[in-house]
């Protein structure tokens, strides 16, 4: 056989084999998910998906392409903290784009109404250096290994400065939380990770969710509220808004 046409018919295979398993994949995830909800308590909805989750908030990573309803979504309480979780999807491009494709991100916040100030914390990869050459925010705080391994964006830089300080700045330096975004709008934090909601996923967020949460939401009376902030434009590419 010519290993052109060997290499074809494997090529063939694998792709057949991908577009059989994936549904089957994909059945597995959504019953571990409704088995670990059983498990620790959490709600499952009766509608399957929520179009007005994602236009709840006006930031990463919602600013993204052609935006779809909300699926796997779940309510539940953590540590006292009400929790909402699901998973947001986006085409790229335009939805008529020959080239549009699916994007996944597994979103977990606290339940509830975003308000002011905003914080926005990623992980600094080659997009935010570019967005960055192009004018786009980045707080610095003075630790340089954080400023180099983070992207801060807020509303307001004073509060984003008290937000990191040397215990919280500790935390976002461990493996855990290096593939992590967050956003704080007020009361509402939120972590986000590329791709589905997972069983496992679950797990890990609302833990980290809790572990911010307490770092960033004032719990106990007598401490300091939040700072009311304003929007900010981000020049160049990016969000619009913080």
């Amino acid at each position: 056989m010519e290993p052109f046409v060997l290499f074809l018919a494997v090529a063939v295979v694998l792709v057949g084999g991908i577009l059989i398993t994936r549904p089957l994949r994909d059945r597995r995830r959504v019953k571990d998910i409704a088995e670990w909800a059983d498990m620790n308590g959490w709600e499952r909805p009766e509608a399957e998906s929520d179009p007005d989750l994602p236009r709840r908030w006006q930031g990463g990573p919602f600013l993204q392409g052609v935006s779809q309803p909300a699926t796997d979504v779940l309510y539940g309480e953590v540590s006292g903290h009400r929790m909402i979780s699901f998973t947001h999807t986006w085409r790229t491009g335009t939805s008529e784009s020959r080239f549009s494709r699916k994007r996944y991100a597994h979103v977990i916040a606290l339940d509830e109404e975003p308000s002011e100030p905003r914080l926005e914390l990623t992980p600094e990869g080659w997009r935010d250096k570019l967005q960055k050459a192009f004018g786009g925010q980045d707080v610095q705080v003075g630790n340089p290994a954080f400023d180099d391994a983070w992207r801060v964006r807020a509303s307001d830089d004073g509060f984003a400065r008290r937000v990191l300080d040397p215990r919280f700045m500790s935390m976002l330096m461990l493996p855990d939380y290096q593939t992590t975004r967050i956003r704080v709008d007020g009361p509402s934090v939120m972590l986000w990770t590329s791709g589905r909601t997972s069983a496992e996923n679950l797990a890990q967020l609302s833990t980290r969710l809790v572990e911010v949460a307490r770092l960033t939401v004032p719990l106990e009376k007598g401490q300091p509220v939040f700072e009311q902030g304003g929007d900010i434009d981000l020049p160049g590419m990016g969000f619009e808004k913080i």
